[in-house]
């Protein structure tokens, strides 16, 4: 499967189409969409355009909380979501975080989380599929989505951060050594993840938020206030 770029009103937004075929709704959009779906004429385009009912965003922490979204409920914070309810947008905010998309088109069942490195250590996307598996889905039909985010060819961080991917046995892999410093690989630590969880269907869009400055907000290019939302969805 190949990620197509789109655009639908101000909305200009990567997905897969195959997966959308399957009745997985889905974007990861670029800093050219607006910012927020959330208030106001925003909100009421942005659910008009992808013909939706309703959508759920939560205040982010950078834990490892993953809610299920079944009978109503609408939790207000948390870094991850799980789908069986139809026709609501579950969103996550990024700016450099790895959002990342993990669904089973057959059941239905989607889940959406925001992966950045304390989520990551915590292994919030094994979490998130765990859950799905033990409510149902077929780890063989599961396949996940690894959306825009900072690369390890930008992200430089300290060796706490290592000593913390050390202790939680991610491997050396997640590391990239640059002159005199070491860089964190976020797709591969969340491909380690999927891996532990026998998730082989893994599609990348392998495109960095730093890297790309007329794509994409990034938090450590100095756009600190900038978010990029990402949404998945069952379609009805």
């Amino acid at each position: 499967m190949i990620f197509e770029l789109r655009h639908i009103n101000d909305w200009s937004y990567y997905c897969l189409p195959k997966l959308e075929k399957k009745g997985i709704a889905h974007g990861f959009f670029t800093k050219k969409s607006p910012s927020s779906a959330f208030t106001g004429d925003d909100r009421a385009t942005f659910l008009e355009s992808f013909s939706l009912g309703e959508l759920i965003v939560m205040d982010q922490e950078h834990g490892d909380e993953v809610h299920v979204i079944q009978n109503g409920e609408r939790p207000a914070r948390g870094d991850g979501i799980i789908l069986l309810e139809r026709n609501v947008a579950a969103i996550i905010k990024t700016a450099d975080c790895l959002p990342v998309i993990i669904a089973e088109a057959d059941y239905p069942m989607a889940a959406i989380v925001h992966a950045g490195w304390r989520g990551t250590a915590r292994k919030i996307t094994q979490k998130a599929v765990k859950k799905m598996l033990a409510l149902g889905a077929r780890r063989e039909k599961i396949v996940a989505l690894l959306g825009p985010s900072i690369r390890a060819c930008c992200y430089e961080v300290g060796e706490e951060v290592r000593d913390v991917f050390r202790k939680e046995c991610f491997s050396e892999e997640v590391f990239m050594r640059k002159d005199n410093s070491f860089n964190l690989d976020l797709r591969q630590a969340n491909r380690e993840l999927l891996a532990a969880e026998n998730i082989d269907r893994i599609y990348d869009i392998e495109l960095c938020t730093f890297c790309s400055n007329d794509i994409f907000a990034s938090y450590r290019r100095g756009e600190r206030s900038a978010r990029q939302i990402n949404f998945v969805s069952l379609k009805g």
